[in-house]
């Protein structure tokens, strides 16, 4: 019997990042699909639900937060381990 292969969705509305994702988890033999906004996330978490989202916080129509509290009010959905991607502009010193 073959083995199933996990399926990760990324929600990132940066292109570059979105491909270097979709690129190396796909190397890793993950499923891999991508959208750029958070309700396209939720459908697709509805159509094909993922093993694992990675979820940008910053995006153009919903935030990542918003997201994540839908996904888990969601029967369906509630389940699905999150992980929370950003990107900060600034850089901190000690």
């Amino acid at each position: 019997m073959e083995e199933k292969e996990d399926r990760l969705l990324i929600v990132e509305d940066d292109v570059d990042i979105a491909d270097m994702l979709n690129d190396y988890f796909h190397g890793q033999g993950y499923a891999v699909s991508t959208v750029n906004w958070g309700e396209d996330a939720l459908r697709a978490c509805q159509t094909n639900l993922p093993d694992l989202v990675i979820l940008d916080i910053r995006l153009p129509d919903i935030d990542g937060f918003e997201v994540a509290r839908r996904l888990r009010t969601n029967r369906k959905t509630r389940q699905v381990p999150i992980i929370f991607l950003t990107e900060s502009a600034t850089v901190k010193t000690a």
